[in-house]
């Protein structure tokens, strides 16, 4: 056993021990609370349930947008607002130029609700719903 007969050394390898162990606790706890408050909450895959479309949102605000059979791929730029809850697609003026993309999702801006694996983006101006299921990657 370590330091069989020295009470001292083994309280001080344990008190090391225990503030080690303790350091990391406190940074791991730190990354999660920042990455939880910080991050975007639409990031990553959904699935439209009307049209079969996908949309996937990186890390740094683009919105990458498929058609269900995979033909038309449009990269558009995005925003996300968590305080106010809001998306925005596209530039202001800029439409999508491809059709089947557009039947997706149009250039504007949405209001979006998050509930479990369900995305609702309601559109600002006429309040039309578009409903996205969260993609199994």
């Amino acid at each position: 056993m370590i330091y069989e007969n020295n009470e001292e050394k083994r309280s001080t390898l344990w008190r090391t021990v225990l503030t080690v162990s303790s350091v990391l606790i406190i940074i791991i706890a730190i990354f999660f609370v920042v990455k939880l408050f910080t991050g975007n909450p639409l990031e990553g895959k959904w699935v439209s349930d009307e049209t079969g479309g996908r949309i996937e949102f990186t890390d740094d605000n683009e919105l990458i947008i498929q058609t269900e059979d995979q033909l038309s791929t449009n990269i558009v730029r995005g925003y996300v607002d968590t305080k106010t809850k809001t998306l925005t697609v596209g530039l202001s003026g800029e439409g999508l130029l491809d059709p089947e993309i557009e039947q997706i999702i149009q250039a504007g801006s949405y209001n979006y609700n998050i509930e479990q694996d369900t995305l609702t983006l309601t559109e600002r101006e006429y309040g039309d719903q578009l409903v996205f299921v969260r993609a199994e990657e």
